[in-house]
C-alpha cells in the first residue's frame, strides 16, 4: 500500500470518514471523533495484519462493534440500493490505509 494515498483516504470525510470516530493527531484536522480509540501510535499496538482485519470487518473481533466493515459486503443492513454489494473501500484503498496506519508508531 501507499501511505500517502492512505493518509488522504483516512482524512477524507467522504471516502474513509475515519475522523468521525477516531482521533488521529498526525492529521492535525479539526473535529475528530472519540467514539473509537485514538489511532495515535496504532502501529505500536497492532500489526499491519491486525489493522487490515479491523478495516475489513471489525465485527470478526468484536460482534458488538459500531465500526462499519470497510470491505465486507454481505449480511449488511440499511445499505442504499446503489451501494449494495460494493465495499466502502476497494482492496487497494484498504492496503493504502493499512500502510498509513502502520506508519503511526509515534504519538503524533
Amino acid at each position: 500500500g501507499n501511505a500517502d494515498r492512505g493518509r488522504r483516504i483516512v482524512a477524507d470525510r467522504r471516502t474513509g470518514n475515519c475522523l468521525i470516530c477516531h482521533v488521529i493527531p498526525a492529521l492535525n484536522a479539526p473535529f475528530q471523533g472519540t467514539i473509537g480509540p485514538s489511532l495515535a501510535g496504532v502501529a505500536k499496538r497492532l500489526s499491519a495484519g491486525q489493522i487490515r482485519l479491523r478495516l475489513i470487518d471489525q465485527s470478526r473481533i468484536n460482534p458488538k462493534t459500531v465500526m462499519p466493515p470497510y470491505y465486507r459486503t454481505e449480511n449488511l443492513t440499511d445499505v442504499a440500493p446503489e451501494y449494495r454489494g460494493k465495499p466502502v473501500l476497494d482492496a487497494q484503498q484498504i492496503e493504502d490505509v493499512v500502510a498509513f496506519l502502520a506508519s503511526l508508531a509515534g504519538g503524533r
